[in-house]
């Protein structure tokens, strides 16, 4: 896959993340609440952040190895947030979904809904044979979104708890 997809969900545009989006990724990332629940966000999150984690994004691409999308709001046309695939496991085709959104968009649905539009990229255009996530056992609303985009939870490790779906658990 040689051009970035673009996906489309009922509300969203899951796309290429492009310099434009810079004002967006600082308004909406720069927040503790968002970085204390993702690893390379730092806080404050300012421009020289927004450009390195870009140039880290097409290094990912370039290499097929990581994919993240945008979260574009078809109402507002912005980023919103963004969500991610990342080859942990090439050889048995594993793949690690991460995502975030800005607090002005938490609970309405938005993340399952970008989720279930990547998770099913992730099995069909991919290839891939698991795909898991993780998220602390404070972040409820993670736990929403991937229980109900049909992930299983796993045993707990430390303060994560893991979460997976294999492809015949998808298709099923």
């Amino acid at each position: 896959m040689d051009t970035f997809p673009k996906l489309y969900t009922p509300r969203l545009i899951l796309r290429k993340m492009d310099i434009d989006d810079v004002p967006s990724l600082v308004k909406y990332a720069n927040n503790p609440k968002i970085s204390d629940n993702i690893v390379n966000i730092p806080y404050p999150y300012r421009e020289p952040d927004a450009a390195f984690r870009m140039s880290f994004i097409v290094q990912g691409f370039k290499n097929k190895n990581r994919y993240v999308f945008s979260i574009e709001s078809k109402e507002r046309k912005e980023l919103i947030g963004e969500i991610s695939l990342h080859f942990l496991d090439r050889h048995n085709n594993h793949l690690q979904l991460a995502y975030w959104i800005g607090e002005p968009f938490w609970g309405q649905g938005l993340v399952t809904e970008a989720a279930q539009a990547v998770i099913k990229f992730g099995f069909e255009q991919l290839g891939a044979d698991l795909i898991y996530a993780d998220c602390s056992r404070e972040n409820i609303g993670s736990q929403k979104v991937l229980l109900k985009n049909g992930m299983q939870q796993q045993p707990v490790k430390g303060d994560l708890i893991m979460f997976r779906i294999t492809k015949e658990e998808f298709h099923g």
